[in-house]
């Protein structure tokens, strides 16, 4: 995704925070951080091979925070 795409999709994130964000993952190795060089400038990100090892992890947590919302709406909160 182009670092636009990025920051639409997480609306309440500001540009500094998912800046710092992005290059933390890069540096972790958990992205992979494509610049093309023409106008206007264009940078992709792409998860790695390395960060694809995270998606069982994650996938784990989506199911807990759905669970989460729907026992929160339950409770009136």
């Amino acid at each position: 995704m182009r670092t636009s795409e990025l920051r639409r999709s997480i609306p309440e994130i500001t540009e500094r925070m998912l800046i710092r964000h992005l290059q933390e993952l890069v540096h972790d190795g958990i992205l992979l951080r494509k610049e093309e060089r023409r106008v206007p400038p264009c940078v992709r990100y792409s998860i790695s091979k390395y960060g694809k090892t995270l998606l069982p992890v994650l996938e784990t947590i989506c199911a807990w925070g759905r669970m989460h919302l729907v026992v929160a709406k339950g409770r009136g909160r």
